[in-house]
């Protein structure tokens, strides 16, 4: 019979991105190498736009990850966003689903056929926020900030995020003062409303950072292949450009503080005030009783960091166990409660 650990749990993660670039794939191998170890343990992923074949892919990763659906392990459905543009469909995608095994058969199976297999955002916050513990969990946004902006008017959502969520970590904009970024254009309201109402603390991941930290492409066909032969991460890496490629890391960046951020990989800049201009541009004043602050690059842990990025991305897939002990150097963090089993989109929201 399976023991449960009674220790304090990492903190639930909600990653939201909308897979505009392969860093946002890598990040999610960040995420789940980092809850391998005990940083973290991730709850949800959703997009912030309506793209089936894309869907498919998150999907068929958090299951490499989480292994098949039983007992006290579970795949819970991508969230998806069901209005708005599909945009672009990398071959990253669609490629890694033509690999097949030896005996002919696919290797990795895409699961997602309709919207009706994939979560409506909005329910599957509440209900997994409802599951985690008061300040038991952080927010990633690597992408438009469409789907929090949602959040943000959905009757109690904002007092159930200021009671369970620490902090946000986005990976959009440039800082203090820099250009336009296409993540925040592609939503300047939802991005407004964002920084302007988000109840708990915000960090930024800036793309000067992301631009500064290369993922090293020479890994994918070293590292990742050592650990695991067929890994779908590997794979839409490989099917995105032309080899050999390194990749700005932003979301990867956002996602590796947010699970450590104490480990010092990069300087943080005082509070402030971050503003949304209306080409898409950020500005960030500084304020003592702001709640936003920027991450800087530190060229002396540049190194580390990509090495860590290896590290973790290329990790192999811990099984899942209900709870395992934290580090004791941690948050204090309480006991997690047992993750919901209905966060699915209701058929009529299709």
């Amino acid at each position: 019979m399976q023991e449960f650990s009674k220790g304090k749990p990492p903190a639930g993660v909600f990653f939201d991105t909308d897979f505009s670039a392969i860093d946002a794939v890598l990040a999610m191998s960040i995420l789940y190498g980092l809850q391998g170890k005990n940083d973290c343990r991730v709850a949800i992923v959703s997009m912030s736009r309506p793209n089936l074949a894309v869907a498919g892919f998150a999907d068929a990763v958090e299951r490499f990850y989480k292994g098949p659906a039983g007992n006290f392990s579970q795949v819970p459905p991508i969230g998806m966003r069901t209005e708005g543009l599909a945009g672009d469909t990398s071959p990253a995608f669609t490629v890694p689903f033509e690999k097949k095994n030896a005996d002919g058969s696919t290797l990795y199976k895409n699961q997602v056929k309709s919207e009706i297999d994939t979560g409506d955002p909005n329910t599957l916050f509440r209900n997994y926020l409802e599951a985690q513990y008061d300040l038991n969990a952080f927010w990633v946004l690597g992408g438009p900030a469409t789907n929090l902006a949602s959040a943000l008017a959905f009757p109690g959502m904002p007092e159930l995020i200021a009671a369970k969520i620490k902090y946000l970590v986005v990976s959009v904009g440039a800082f203090p003062n820099g250009p336009a970024d296409g993540r925040i254009k592609g939503d300047i309201t939802a991005a407004r409303r964002v920084f302007a109402e988000w109840p708990t603390p915000i960090v930024a991941c800036g793309r000067e950072v992301g631009a500064g930290l290369l993922f090293p492409g020479a890994s994918i066909d070293k590292e990742f292949a050592e650990q695991v032969h067929d890994n779908p991460v590997a794979d839409a890496y490989r099917a995105c450009h032309t080899m050999p490629y390194d990749a700005p890391s932003w979301d990867m960046a956002a996602a590796l503080y947010a699970g450590r951020p104490k480990e010092g990989y990069f300087k943080l800049s005082g509070p402030g005030t971050i503003v949304v201009q209306d080409d898409g541009r950020t500005s960030f004043s500084d304020s003592d009783k702001g709640k936003h602050q920027y991450l800087i690059l530190d060229r002396e842990q540049k190194d580390r960091i990509l090495k860590t990025y290896v590290e973790l991305a290329s990790a192999k897939p811990v099984p899942p166990k209900r709870f395992r002990p934290a580090d004791d150097a941690a948050d204090p963090q309480q006991e997690q409660k047992k993750p919901p089993v209905d966060a699915v989109k209701p058929p009529d929201n299709k």
